[in-house]
């Protein structure tokens, strides 16, 4: 059933209610499932009056940006179960079909020229019980080709960082212009992205490319320290899983990290601020 926003006044949503109302009766009489599909608005609620959501057991969330395949299903509420979780579909032929990995798809190939590697950073981040890794470009320019453009981060945290680079880690970013994007047109909302944000920054500009084996964890303080994150273990176990041999996390995480069992691939370099971070990162390639 597709359920349209369009129901204006008192009536419209009597009319919405009691229609949802019987088809309740009905799925808990027959024990058969009942779908009722309608828009988001803008403001990411459901069209219609708020009644509708009161009513329902769950509400789904499918989202995806307009030219890509994959389409990621979000549960808002649930009054059976946990609503942390997090469903990645990809669109083929036969319909959507679940991604095993979803990393995958945040993730650009990996290039054997070391090159078209700088500003290129790994976040890891968690959306719901799911630890993801992503991919993140950052690219400075003279100021002269504009203010630059941010996609897939809030403005204000990447000017954030940008501020905090320029002033406790001494890079002279004042006369960039920096851009900033997030691959396969993911969110990033989670502060645990700032490290590897500050990372392709700093990449981009040094013009010294990160190696493919390193994925940064933690919050960017406004001194330059670093700052731990929730379930740093659960996102250490993603990058060990995925196959990386470096992972930059907070100096006063690494203690507690040090027990987890990794396999001995996975080396944990713990940092206390960002200039730390430069030394392990870019003065050793």
């Amino acid at each position: 059933m597709y359920v349209d926003g369009a129901t204006g006044g008192s009536g419209g949503i009597v009319q919405v209610k009691e229609c949802t109302a019987a088809l309740l009766r009905y799925a808990k009489n027959t024990n058969v499932p009942v779908f009722l599909i309608g828009h988001v608005t803008k403001s990411g609620e459901v069209a219609g009056p708020r009644v509708l959501e009161h009513i329902v057991d769950v509400v789904l969330h499918m989202e995806g940006e307009k030219h890509s395949t994959h389409r990621f299903l979000r549960s808002v509420k649930n009054r059976f179960g946990s609503t942390d979780e997090l469903g990645v579909f990809e669109m083929s032929q036969s319909g959507l079909q679940a991604v095993a990995n979803p990393s995958e798809i945040f993730l650009s190939k990996q290039h054997a020229d070391f090159d078209v590697l700088a500003g290129l950073a790994i976040a890891v981040v968690i959306d719901g019980s799911r630890t993801f890794l992503i991919e993140v470009q950052a690219l400075c320019t003279p100021a002269y080709s504009g203010s630059g453009t941010i996609n897939g981060v809030d403005q204000k945290r990447v000017n954030m960082i940008t501020g905090v680079l320029t002033k406790q880690a001494g890079l002279k970013l004042q006369g960039s212009a920096i851009f900033v994007n997030v691959v396969s047109g993911v969110k990033l909302t989670e502060t645990a992205g700032d490290l590897a944000i500050a990372a392709a920054i700093c990449s981009s500009f040094l013009e010294v490319p990160i190696p493919n084996d390193v994925a940064f964890i933690g919050e960017l303080g406004l001194g330059g320290e670093l700052r731990v994150v929730s379930r740093m273990e659960k996102r250490v176990n993603a990058v060990s899983k995925l196959g990386y041999r470096r992972c930059i996390v907070p100096k006063s995480a690494e203690k507690s990290l040090a027990s987890l069992d990794l396999g001995g691939e996975l080396k944990i370099l713990g940092c206390e601020n960002f200039k730390e971070v430069i030394s392990a990162v870019f003065q050793d390639n």
